[in-house]
């Protein structure tokens, strides 16, 4: 195998195929990147069993071949050239990397041991602008408790394809996070409810540009977009497991409300709880809120505390007094992209919803922290 493509298109598909790899495994081969050159394109796969990454690269191809390497190692040498053009070259069970003056030789892992992985075939597909998805992610993906994954429903996004719209949720147990978008597809769909791996997400939107075309089974889901170095393809399979009916826990009325922009509440916030160190509730801050303000304070700890006076709109309830993890909030606030926010709470035992004032689609909920027995 020898090959001449891009150093700058190699390095952003091995930046992706690296999402994909995992952290920890007993098989040395999932640490591997299998690189094969065809018909002047050159293929990188990775997986990790549950998901795969696929980038076709466009490139001059000498003689055909595959390889498999070490993912992490090659993609640092890759990173650290600075020359626009790379050749690859495969020589006595190593490959050779030859770029303007620099070289190196990485010895390969055994080809016979890589897995190849069954996830069906697709029924049905989608097509959505690849800037609505990205969005849509970010949106909601905080809401789950990827890394962490006791309860894998958790660790994924739930895809709800109706048949004029998809609905993403995502849940840690604590909090919620939902939103809309419409499609357009040239048949009637099924409706689907599709748990999909964060993981396999996180690598998905990293590279995308225009349209991102989404394909699906009962088992599978797969990712394919065009890049400016080639064609992507991620295939993940479904987590399984049921996930949690979300709309039974959305309240249906609230008693308290009110308007407020997203980027002082989020920089109070961010003020506020460096202070809120306390042994047993550290992070959590307490909304006071009445007629026409909300103040955001710290609970009292011995390094001090702290407390912000901010300016709302549209008040309508009662006044109330309730507490909040802050991470939380700062999570969701710095994903948000609309500057005005809708507050609605309840009580100190009831979620607070956020909702966006100009933008339909969007909803967060949040449980609040019990402090009375604490304060």
């Amino acid at each position: 195998m020898k090959v001449n493509l891009s150093t700058v298109y190699l390095e952003k598909a091995l930046s992706v195929a690296n999402k994909i790899i995992p952290s920890k495994t007993p098989l040395t081969v999932l640490e591997g990147v299998k690189i094969e050159a065809i018909d002047n394109n050159l293929i990188l796969t990775t997986t990790d069993l549950e998901n795969e990454f696929k980038a076709h690269i466009n490139c001059e191809v000498f003689s055909e071949g595959s390889v498999i390497l070490p993912s992490k190692e090659f993609l640092k040498i890759v990173s650290r050239i600075d020359y626009p053009e790379i050749q690859l070259e495969v020589q006595d069970n190593k490959l050779i990397i030859n770029s303007l003056g620099f070289k190196a030789e990485l010895s390969v892992i055994s080809e016979s041991e890589y897995p190849e992985i069954d996830f069906g075939e697709f029924n049905d597909s989608i097509t959505l602008n690849s800037d609505d998805f990205e969005e849509a992610i970010n949106s909601v993906v905080y809401a789950s408790s990827y890394p962490e994954d006791s309860n894998p429903v958790f660790a994924g996004i739930l895809f709800e394809i109706t048949k004029e719209k998809i609905n993403f949720v995502a849940t840690d147990g604590s909090q919620l996070a939902l939103t809309s978008i419409k499609y357009e597809s040239s048949k009637k769909l099924n409706e689907y409810k599709l748990i999909v791996p964060v993981k396999s997400l996180n690598a998905v939107i990293k590279e995308l540009q225009e349209n991102v075309n989404i394909s699906f089974n009962e088992n599978s889901i797969s990712f394919s977009y065009d890049t400016e170095f080639g064609k992507i393809i991620i295939n993940s399979k479904l987590i399984e497991g049921n996930f949690p009916e979300y709309k039974e826990v959305i309240p249906s009325k609230f008693k308290t409300s009110f308007n407020i922009s997203r980027k002082p509440l989020l920089n109070a916030i961010k003020r506020v709880s460096i202070l809120s160190k306390s042994k047993e509730l550290s992070g959590v801050v307490i909304f006071d809120i009445s007629k026409n303000k909300l103040v955001i304070e710290s609970i009292e700890s011995e390094i001090g505390k702290a407390q912000e006076e901010l300016i709302i709109s549209n008040f309508k309830g009662e006044p109330l007094s309730v507490a909040f993890n802050s991470k939380f909030l700062e999570d969701m606030l710095n994903k948000l992209k609309e500057d005005e926010l809708i507050l609605s709470f309840i009580d100190t035992d009831s979620p607070l919803k956020c909702e966006l004032a100009e933008k339909e689609g969007f909803l967060y909920l949040l449980m609040p922290v019990r402090i009375s027995a604490v304060v």
